[in-house]
């Protein structure tokens, strides 16, 4: 099959073991191993309680990834939670999860990933202290996002391509500052792990705060589960690329901040903004004021067009069930990929970077996330039990799905403690979402009044480009 055949309307199935274990890494591998090491130390006081936190981050996101992969294969569609919400809980909860996706989280995202990378691009041109002229890097971001969502609107293989090829990258750039940690170990420089938890000042309040910080550079374990559908065998490769390259996005994380203890004071650590940056410098000199910014502007770029490629995925799926308007189902006929899904997650994206303050929408970012999260986890017990004869391929400890819902909630409870203000605001925007669910699809009050002009967009979007509307969910 080539690049552009469609299999009835819907994006085709093309994603191998290869091309999940790289989307999984260059969805996971983004800006935060580069920017938040310094916010984890400062919180928990010790080189020691620091790398604790990341070893715990990792080992939920891998519990977490474990509960999806029973989801993913034995629920095999693209759209991820949406399908899972509706197969265990009904429409309401797929409708509000995809409400809240499609208009905050991967726009959020997407714009958060984009702006760090234009911020290091830029860097080089402007030297390590120079001011950056005003909305250059705004402007530079906005470009990242145009282009990637091209890049994803043309071709599905052009963008499962740039994920493996980025994440090739990504791990070229983690092995050099690795191996430059290396380096300076052999030199005798192992001052800051004599004493490692020497000067812990782990509260509830500091632990809460540093493990929010190390678990943010793990968000996109479940990303491969918004395209099952498109994998040309989900129930042996889902699995496989999940465990696979979570294993080895941990390791990298791990080696990744040793280095940085082995190069770095912990006086220089805290003082610091771009930690990868300081710590090649230090070691190569003036040669680590391109490298640094290069390989996390490459880092940034990977995981930006895996959250467009999936989210994009979901606007599809929600389409197709009638919870989303009807021109997000259309597909390219050469190009085979959702079209408009795409576009509108890109125009979003683009929106947030030059109209919205970004720093309360973080906090909402994460305090949906893991209420989604936990429901995901939720939804394995539940299919338990209303489908216990549901073929699952996968089937995971139901214990540590146990623990997941547990963990989850604690983690949405004390956001909502924490920072009130963010996480009401996104109970709002969630309520909201319930009643645009029973005012627009369950009672269809707007149907007489929006339902021609839908039509109407739908016919001028296939009068100017060659789109079909998918007639069945991808598979």
């Amino acid at each position: 099959m080539d690049d552009t055949d469609v299999e009835g309307g819907s994006p085709k199935r093309h994603l191998s073991l290869r091309n999940g274990i790289g989307l999984v890494v260059g969805g996971i591998i983004g800006s935060g191993i580069f920017l938040t090491p310094n916010g984890v130390l400062e919180q928990s006081g010790s080189v020691g309680a620091a790398l604790a936190i990341w070893i715990l981050a990792g080992l939920l996101s891998m519990g977490g990834a474990l509960c999806y992969c029973e989801l993913g294969t034995c629920i095999p569609e693209t759209g991820g939670e949406h399908a899972y919400f509706r197969r265990a809980f009904g429409p309401l909860s797929a409708f509000t999860f995809t409400w809240s996706l499609l208009l905050v989280v991967c726009p959020v995202s997407n714009a958060l990933i984009s702006l760090t990378f234009a911020r290091y691009a830029i860097k080089p041109f402007y030297g390590r202290h120079a001011e950056v002229p005003g909305g250059a890097e705004e402007r530079l971001a906005v470009l990242a996002i145009a282009a990637l969502t091209i890049i994803n609107c043309i071709s599905a293989k052009w963008a499962t391509r740039i994920a493996d090829s980025f994440t090739a990258l990504k791990l070229v750039a983690i092995g050099f500052l690795v191996l430059l940690g290396a380096a300076w170990v052999s030199k005798g420089n192992v001052s800051n792990f004599n004493e490692p938890f020497a000067n812990t000042t782990l509260g509830a309040s500091s632990f809460n705060l540093a493990f929010f910080q190390a678990i943010y550079p793990f968000t996109g374990w479940n990303y491969l589960n918004y395209v099952a559908g498109e994998m040309t065998d989900p129930a042996r490769d889902l699995p496989l690329a999940v465990v696979y390259g979570l294993c080895l996005v941990i390791l990298c994380y791990l080696l990744c901040n040793l280095s940085y203890f082995a190069i770095l004071s912990k006086k220089a650590i805290l003082e610091t903004k771009a930690i990868a940056v300081e710590s090649m410098v230090k070691v190569i000199g003036d040669a680590g004021l391109i490298l640094g910014p290069l390989f996390v502007a490459t880092s940034c770029w990977g995981a930006a067009n895996s959250s467009i490629y999936t989210a994009g995925r979901v606007g599809h799926a929600a389409a197709l069930e009638g919870h989303m308007p009807k021109i997000f189902a259309l597909v390219h006929r050469q190009f085979g990929t959702p079209f408009i899904s795409l576009l509108f997650q890109g125009a979003m994206g683009i929106s947030f970077i030059l109209l919205v303050d970004m720093t309360s929408l973080v906090l909402v970012f994460g305090f949906l996330t893991w209420t989604f999260f936990g429901m995901a986890f939720l939804a394995v017990l539940r299919l338990r039990q209303t489908e216990p004869d549901l073929e699952r391929p996968y089937k995971v400890n139901k214990f540590l799905a146990v623990f997941m819902v547990a963990a989850s909630a604690l983690l949405v409870l004390s956001s909502l403690s924490q920072f009130p203000r963010e996480c009401v605001g996104a109970i709002g925007f969630l309520l909201v979402g319930a009643l645009t669910y029973y005012l627009l699809v369950k009672r269809q009050f707007a149907e007489a009044i929006t339902g021609q002009f839908s039509d109407r967009c739908v016919l001028l979007a296939q009068r100017l480009l060659p789109l079909e509307l998918s007639t069945t969910s991808a598979k």
